[in-house]
């Protein structure tokens, strides 16, 4: 059977299958440390897949870094080092990759780490894979086993600049503006940190979108998820790609993915003083849903079924309706 017609989630399914260690389904491998965890993940790109023609180099490599820190901020760790590994054609040239690396360092700085690491092989075109190291305290540690039934579902900021990104640089309305949207996004390590302190419980990072998260995590643990269809907080370029495009407004926020927020849960209990402590600390965050036993659906004037479940790599029906 062909990898098209599986989809990411079966292959991983397919290849984890009978492995040990890996019962966890995190964004970061853990590892005790002394009274630490030590944290690890390994994300890629490639030109074809992830850097859209015209994109500076800077970018790329800024994204990469980007998308790295997002698993680190995902369980609310703290960034270490990067390993960085290239396989690239030798008709590159070394000014494209000293721009790459520019950017890559650029981004790990925000948050005092540095490249420790890597290796560099001749190939075909150019993949760039990554390893990001982090650390923190049993306590702190965000995990999707978290979620259970009777939390409220929050994000962080607003929700489908990537998608109206990918509009914008697909249908020519702004090359320019679509490649920034797509790629310069910012891993939420600093807020992740105060919301994990602030009594979050279940974390995870958006970069499949909520409906495949939501999806995989009901899929993984049981839970049921309600989305407020009219509490999602939404991109100022959204309703304008949704205009030219034929997605509606739920599509681009909700299923394209490549924001990089944070999509979390909070008992209800606390969300009162929650949601004030992070008003101290100025960081934007916004109640989609809750979580209960049951499937999951999304409130349209009325309660309807989820049955988009987002984009997934090697799937030839991006959104699957």
């Amino acid at each position: 059977m062909k990898l098209k017609d599986l989809g990411e989630r079966k292959i991983i399914e397919i290849l984890e299958y009978g492995e040990t260690g890996l019962e966890e389904k995190d964004d970061c491998a853990l590892i005790e440390y002394g009274n630490s965890y030590i944290l690890l993940s390994t994300d890629l790109i490639t030109r074809k897949t992830h850097i859209p023609e015209g994109t500076n180099p800077f970018l790329a490599g800024k994204f990469f870094a980007a998308i790295n820190l997002s698993d680190v901020a995902a369980m609310a760790g703290i960034p270490l080092g990067f390993l960085v590994s290239l396989s690239v054609s030798p008709e590159y040239e070394i000014e494209y990759l000293q721009e790459f690396y520019r950017g890559i360092r650029h981004e790990l700085g925000k948050f005092h780490a540095s490249i420790i690491g890597g290796d560099t092989k001749e190939g075909c075109d150019f993949t760039a894979s990554g390893t990001i190291v982090g650390k923190q305290s049993p306590d702190l540690v965000r995990r999707r086993s978290d979620i259970a039934e009777g939390q409220y579902l929050l994000v962080t900021n607003s929700l489908g600049s990537a998608g109206a990104g990918y509009i914008y640089y697909t249908y020519g309305i702004d090359r320019e503006l679509g490649i920034k949207k797509m790629l310069d996004v910012e891993p939420r390590i600093n807020e992740a940190l105060k919301i994990s302190a602030g009594g979050a419980k279940f974390m995870m990072d958006l970069s499949d979108g909520v409906f495949a998260s939501i999806h995989q995590v009901s899929m993984d643990f049981g839970v049921g998820f309600k989305i407020y269809g009219n509490k999602i907080p939404i991109d100022e370029d959204v309703k304008a790609a949704a205009a030219v495009s034929g997605f509606s407004i739920d599509d681009i926020a909700l299923s394209f993915g490549g924001d990089y927020e944070l999509m979390f849960t909070v008992e209800k209990s606390s969300i009162k003083e929650f949601t004030q402590a992070m008003d101290r600390e100025k960081i934007e965050v916004h109640c989609i849903g809750e979580t209960y036993n049951g499937d999951n659906v999304i409130y349209d004037k009325s309660w309807v079924p989820i049955k988009n479940v987002g984009y997934e790599h090697f799937n030839k029906i991006p959104l699957n309706k």
